[in-house]
Order: structure tokens, then sequence, then C-alpha cells
């Protein structure tokens, strides 16, 4: 993984994708936490990672604020890094249809389309 030398352009990234920023959150100097809301005013939190290697730690974190802050959608969103198999191991045991790991950030509007099917699936790498 190459060092960022600046954090990532979270409000470019959000608007392309159809989102508005609502917080942005530096947990560490490679952690983000953001709360985007989509088109239709969905909560969505977005726990960001520049690392190589995303593991299961990581996605029991997302599950925990997911938890907490009760948001339609939460994303472990790796930044230039892939998952471990653990970590998709954990986020399918965890059986939270909340829960999504992703390397790119999603569209807001497949977000609220498969948010809105009958079994509420979001795409995801699980």
């Amino acid at each position: 993984m190459v060092k960022r030398s600046k954090p990532p352009d979270f409000e470019r990234m959000a608007r392309e994708a159809g989102y508005r920023i609502t917080g942005i959150e530096q947990l560490r100097s490679n952690r983000w936490l953001l709360t985007l809301s989509d088109g239709n005013g969905r909560t969505v939190l977005v726990l960001a990672q520049a690392r190589s290697l995303i593991g299961s730690a990581d996605v029991q974190d997302l599950w925990e604020l997911v938890r907490l802050r009760n948001p339609a959608t939460g994303i472990l969103l790796a930044l230039d890094g892939s998952f471990s198999p653990t970590a998709h191991h954990t986020c399918a045991e965890l059986r939270d249809q909340r829960l999504h790991l992703c390397t790119s950030l999603p569209s807001a509007a497949i977000s609220a389309v498969e948010q809105s099917s009958a079994n509420g699936a979001f795409a995801s790498s699980r």
C-alpha cells in the first residue's frame, strides 16, 4: 500500500456516489467514520480503512457502530486494500443484512433500490 500524504477526498467520493456527507470523524491516521445520507434521507455509516488488509476486528468494529447508531446500512470500505478471508467469514457469521464489505463506495441509487427489495440484501462482497 502506498502511504497517503493526505486524507482521501471523501466529499468528492460521496458526491459522485450520490450521497450527502453529514459527518466525518478521523478515528486514527488511517481510519475514518463517515455519516452519509442517501437520496431518501436514510443514514449510511461508512468505516473507511486505508490499509492493505482489512480483518475481522474491523468488521466487528463496524458491527458495534451499526448496533449503537442504527443506520439503514453500514459499509466497511477498504481504501486501496482488500478483505481477509476472516473478515468475510466474520461478516457472514454476524448475519446482519446492514453490513457490507466494499472496495469502492456503492451508488446511493443502488443502495435505495436494494434496500427496498423484498430480502433487503445489498450488493456486497460477502
